[in-house]
């Protein structure tokens, strides 16, 4: 896929194999339902937190997962430059959202902080999207920044809040099986037809209501 784009290299899915109907990816499109239930499930614990916590980030992190659920499921239902948008804004939405608060709520670092690696993530992210081909991983590539970022955020936790930093430990073992299985998901076609795509989708759905609920947890200590 010379000159393609992250963007453009999204399409390719074992399950869909080339058919264009709607119904193609029905694992793939059924599962975004775990995005909506982790969702739901933040809110439910955002509901009994004290009155009076500034807790704006915690909102929008729940509204992003909402929205990842059902711009995913609309994705893979109906694949066009219109959903593959709706698919990736709410993506990094969350991402982004959830590096501010866990610098801020998990690390206590100052907003100037706070923004100096706000910006050095997105740089990276920039670097890597320039740099790197997004035929590599099988389009996982744009995933590795902000796994790089998750994985520095636990190894300081881990010396700063030994209990926040194992949970972390465990959110990132489970997101690497979750990235194995989104990158395998083409080259497994021949001995798993419908393909690995939807182990992504569960086990991410779970990474990032865990993820979500440490910052919840927090808010309540």
């Amino acid at each position: 896929m010379a000159g393609g784009s992250v963007l453009t290299y999204l399409d390719g899915y074992c399950e869909r194999a080339g058919h264009a109907t709607l119904l193609a990816e029905p694992l793939n499109a059924v599962t975004n339902l775990f995005f909506i239930l982790a969702a739901v499930l933040v809110v439910r614990a955002l509901l009994r937190l004290p009155r009076g916590l500034a807790r704006v980030d915690l909102w929008l992190l729940a509204g992003a997962l909402f929205l990842i659920g059902i711009g995913s499921g609309l994705w893979h239902l109906h694949p066009t430059k219109t959903t593959v948008l709706m698919d990736v804004i709410p993506i990094t939405l969350f991402i982004n959202i959830y590096l501010i608060a866990a610098l801020r709520r998990l690390l206590g670092l100052s907003w100037n902080r706070v923004a100096l690696w706000w910006l050095i993530y997105c740089a990276a992210g920039v670097v890597a999207q320039r740099v790197l081909s997004p035929e590599l991983l099988n389009g996982t590539i744009m995933y590795i920044p902000t796994y790089l970022t998750l994985g520095l955020i636990t190894a300081a936790l881990w010396v700063r809040d030994r209990a926040v930093g194992r949970v972390l430990l465990v959110v990132m073992l489970v997101w690497s099986a979750s990235l194995i299985f989104r990158t395998i998901d083409l080259d497994i076609c021949e001995r798993m037809a419908f393909g690995t795509h939807f182990l992504w989708h569960t086990l991410n759905a779970w990474v990032l209501w865990r993820l979500s609920m440490v910052l919840v947890e927090k808010a309540r200590a």
